[in-house]
């Protein structure tokens, strides 16, 4: 109980005079039992979604004219609640092209928001891209799709087609938005 009550690393230890710092905090929480019971039980926090706990999916792709979306949707297939918190990645695969194989999208400049995703529950991250506005293009066959804060990706068939490759765009027109609560935005 007493540990509870530290707010350092540190713990007082008697010295055979005077009241230690630990006895001092117990009186005090001890006046004070309502805050301090209502503090302890606070829930504990779940770890971050992992891909062994996520299945990925293909939402839709909206959009005719101009830019268009993709949703990446990820489903807690695990027991448990975990939580959700930034941007993903998303690695374009396709054929050969003076610019490489793979087009990694950069991030949007949305806000992220922090969620509890519980078991069966839906997030997605929307991917926004730009089909070539002359000639054929670059059209993927696959994406890589990571979870926030992972390192390991799952693998997608692309159902879009052609995209304007802008590798080194200051103001890309395709990029990633941050991952978001429920199946679709």
């Amino acid at each position: 109980m007493l540990a509870g009550c530290q707010t350092s690393g540190t713990t007082a230890q008697p010295t055979g005079t005077g009241t230690s710092t630990a006895l001092t905090a117990s009186a005090t929480a001890t006046h004070e039992a309502a805050p301090a019971t209502t503090t302890a039980a606070e829930p504990v926090r779940a770890d971050r979604c992992t891909l062994d706990q996520l299945t990925a999916s293909v939402g839709r792709t909206t959009g005719e004219a101009g830019q268009r979306h993709t949703i990446v949707v990820w489903t807690n297939t695990s027991g448990a609640a975990c939580v959700m918190d930034g941007f993903g990645g998303v690695d374009l695969e396709g054929p050969d092209d003076p610019m490489g194989r793979i087009y990694s999208l950069p991030r949007a400049s949305a806000a992220a928001e922090s969620f509890s995703l519980a078991p069966d529950e839906q997030a997605h991250t929307t991917i926004t891209w730009l089909p070539p506005q002359d000639g054929p293009g670059w059209t993927p066959t696959t994406m890589r799709v990571t979870p926030p804060n992972e390192t390991r990706s799952a693998q997608l068939e692309w159902p879009g087609s052609a995209v304007l490759r802008q590798d080194g765009a200051t103001h890309p027109g395709t990029y990633i938005g941050p991952v978001s609560p429920g199946a679709e935005g």
